[in-house]
């Protein structure tokens, strides 16, 4: 391995063009002042604006770039599965391109994964989401807490890293993108880190998610995803 600490950054997004414009400059920044040995995937899912134009351009700053296009539409669970499959780093952090998770806490991530952290859950520390999808972010915490015994203060954060033999090879469902740190909970992440994190607001373009699709069937599919986690479809083998 290499003496620097390798880390995959995943990036999935769909018409963010004017979003990218501002992250990537940012972010490479971020990881040129950093002690870790990083590739960076963007995964386009489907962009019918110029997002991918904006990848392009700015490839040059970066020394390990990857642009990957998905051929039909396949959410956030689509691209992360795309992407951890070519990832070659050791530790994996997922964050979301609308500008609202600051690569400038990324060293925070870092700082865990030398201290041996296998799972770090950024905490947001000042919501700028809706009333609506902060309530079900709260409802949700609090039905997982119920089901399952998970040691963190939230389990629905965009902005996450892992140890990637916890996130690979993973059967995905639909939606399963939002249950990575149960799974990796259940496959056995040891010392399972958190730190607060950012939370900017969005400044261009509208989130995908809408409040009366997650409540109105968040419940079920949070139910089946349990179902198949109690059962281990998820185990590593």
């Amino acid at each position: 391995m290499n003496q620097k600490t390798s880390c995959s950054i995943v990036i999935p997004f769909r018409n963010e063009e004017k979003n990218l414009e501002i992250l990537l400059p940012k972010l490479a920044r971020v990881i040129s002042k950093n002690k870790f040995d990083i590739e960076v995937f963007l995964v386009d899912d489907c962009s019918n604006d110029k997002s991918l134009i904006v990848c392009k351009s700015k490839k040059s700053l970066f020394e390990n770039l990857k642009i990957l296009k998905l051929n039909y539409p396949s959410g956030q669970t689509g691209a992360f599965k795309a992407a951890f499959k070519a990832s070659k780093g050791e530790y994996l952090i997922r964050m979301d391109a609308d500008l609202q998770d600051d690569p400038e806490d990324l060293p925070l991530f870092f700082e865990k994964f030398k201290k041996g952290s296998e799972l770090v859950m950024g905490l947001r520390e000042c919501r700028k989401h809706s009333r609506v999808l902060r309530l079900t972010s709260i409802l949700y915490d609090s039905f997982i807490l119920i089901m399952f015994n998970t040691p963190l203060h939230s389990n629905s954060g965009s902005y996450v890293g892992f140890k990637s033999h916890l996130v690979k090879n993973i059967p995905w469902r639909k939606n399963d993108h939002r249950y990575l740190p149960l799974i990796a909970i259940r496959r056995g992440a040891k010392n399972i880190g958190e730190v607060i994190v950012r939370h900017n607001p969005r400044i261009y373009g509208s989130s995908k998610y809408k409040p009366f699709n997650k409540i109105f069937f968040g419940i079920w599919e949070v139910i089946q995803f349990l179902i198949r986690l109690k059962r281990g479809k998820y185990d590593l083998k």
